[in-house]
């Protein structure tokens, strides 16, 4: 029998579970439930991943990594430590490593099959990075789970009613909404939206910027050693003062010795709402926003699901309450997540007839629209969506287009994930080159986008004959028959150029 196991990677803390003998529950790690996720090094070469990690910030910030969830996917980011250049792949290889380990432990057996979770408005280069972490620390990869969706499956299943419902996901560095309708156990996902740079990280930046400005502490003074653990100090010292605002209406801070000087702030909940009002709304916003976009109103929302351990802070409850609708609170926001992937995982993996869940069907869609810059009416250049947000995946979606010039030798296309139409450099994610053989006439070609069930494209283009019935169709249509082109491509009557779109 196989064990497959579900993982929450989160920015903060991580967590994993497991679906056994009909329920599902927590894998301890380090005999606690989530973990920090944190890595430290020491110098003599051993790695500490989790509480040890943790404390580690305190007395040597430099080579400690904390928070690296939010650079994932990012080619240029990456930390020194002992002379060596770690990536954001490499850090959360070493936290998915040890919950590898621990649940193998754990379980009595190897583990090597597991479903992870990704935020829902991850980019496909972000989940490349997840899933290539995943594969270094020794797992078989079997899906990539939104964390929203996640959520729901551990909350709707078996619940036997039709439901549409948000889930409201604030981790430590992430923000995620989706809206998804739950009929019996089909789980089908109708929008997203997000942010991968809102989190609880951004509530303790706040308090800390707060307290810097109030002891006239000047940001230039966090660069040396003795600053980097002065600021860590800080930031430990934000965290705490939020959890104790979760509680009561007054929280001390108070540090003997940062920055060389003595700090003792008071912080009332009135000034830390103030404080973090901006970035709060910010979720409500894509909350309201997301619900229009699939084409509902908040009365048409069954429940509003709080996930993450963000969503603990009164402040949040109390906004989502007023301006959307009383929310639902798990008992477990760290670890539902976890659960609903270990579900999901079950049920793929079929481990045992007697032991997995009712089938689960999931339907997701794309967080982003995806297109490429062609020239319109020979005057501009302009984003053609070949794939448009929220669009059902796996989907494709092509266009026929043609050379500018004459005896023209290739074709650049530029591949943008946006929602804009006019080209932008931030927005470019990858770029192929088609040789085309140079002819006396303009020259069909066609782009086709294909994305699969992970959110990770791949991008195509061929040369078309003027001839083709795939051409003549599309110039009647302006619609590109995909089942036809597809039928071309298993017959190889055109050989596309593909490229994988990676920015690693």
């Amino acid at each position: 029998m196989t064990i497959a196991i579900g993982i929450d990677l989160g920015t903060s803390n991580s967590a994993a579970a497991v679906y056994r003998k009909g329920r599902v529950e927590s894998i301890p790690i380090d005999g606690k439930k989530i973990l920090p996720s944190v890595v430290s090094y020491r110098d003599n070469g051993q790695t500490l991943v989790g509480y040890t990690a943790k404390s580690r910030l305190f007395i040597d910030p430099e080579n400690s990594v904390a928070s690296s969830k939010r650079d994932m996917g990012n080619k240029s980011k990456f930390y020194s430590i002992n002379g060596k250049k770690l990536t954001p792949i490499d850090i959360a290889r070493e936290i998915l490593t040890k919950i590898r380990v621990e649940a193998s432990a754990y379980l009595g057996e190897e583990v090597k099959d597991a479903v992870i979770t990704i935020p829902a408005y991850f980019t496909e280069e972000q989940r490349k990075a997840t899933r290539e972490a995943g594969e270094l620390a020794g797992f078989n990869v079997l899906r990539l789970l939104p964390e929203p969706t996640a959520a729901a499956i551990a909350y709707g299943l078996d619940k036997e009613r039709d439901q549409t419902i948000v889930v409201y996901d604030l981790g430590g560095g992430t923000f995620d909404v989706s809206i998804l309708k739950v009929e019996n156990n089909n789980f089908r996902v109708l929008a997203v939206d997000g942010d991968s740079n809102l989190g609880g990280d951004d509530f303790d930046d706040q308090i800390v910027q707060y307290v810097m400005n109030a002891n006239h502490i000047s940001a230039s003074r966090k660069g040396d050693h003795k600053g980097s653990v002065a600021s860590q100090q800080l930031k430990e010292a934000a965290e705490q003062a939020k959890m104790e605002l979760s509680e009561s209406g007054i929280a001390d801070i108070s540090i003997p010795d940062v920055f060389g000087i003595h700090i003792d702030e008071e912080l009332t909940i009135d000034t830390y709402n103030r404080l973090i009002s901006p970035l709060v709304n910010r979720t409500i916003d894509k909350t309201l926003d997301v619900i229009k976009e699939a084409g509902l109103t908040v009365r048409d929302i069954s429940r509003i699901i709080l996930v993450g351990g963000s969503t603990r802070n009164k402040t949040v409850r109390e906004m989502v309450t007023q301006k959307i609708k009383q929310p639902f609170i798990a008992d477990n926001v760290d670890e539902i997540v976890a659960h609903g992937a270990a579900i999901l995982a079950a049920s793929l993996s079929v481990p045992d007839y007697d032991d997995t869940p009712v089938p689960i069907e999931v339907e997701d869609v794309t967080a982003h629209s995806f297109g490429i810059n062609m020239l319109i009416d020979n005057k501009h250049y302009e984003i053609v969506h070949l794939i448009a947000k929220n669009t059902k995946i796996p989907c494709t979606g092509a266009e026929i287009g043609t050379t500018i010039h004459k005896f023209q030798s290739g074709i650049n296309f530029s591949v943008y994930r946006t929602e804009e139409k006019i080209p932008l450099d931030k927005d470019k994610i990858g770029e192929l080159l088609l040789p085309i053989n140079p002819k006396p006439y303009h020259v069909p070609a066609v782009a086709l986008f294909d994305l699969d069930n992970d959110g990770i494209i791949t991008f195509s283009s061929a040369e078309l004959d003027m001839k083709s019935s795939l051409v003549k169709e599309f110039s009647q249509t302006q619609k590109v028959n995909l089942q036809q082109l597809q039928s071309m491509i298993d017959r190889k009557e055109i050989v596309p150029k593909v490229i994988k779109i990676d920015t690693k």
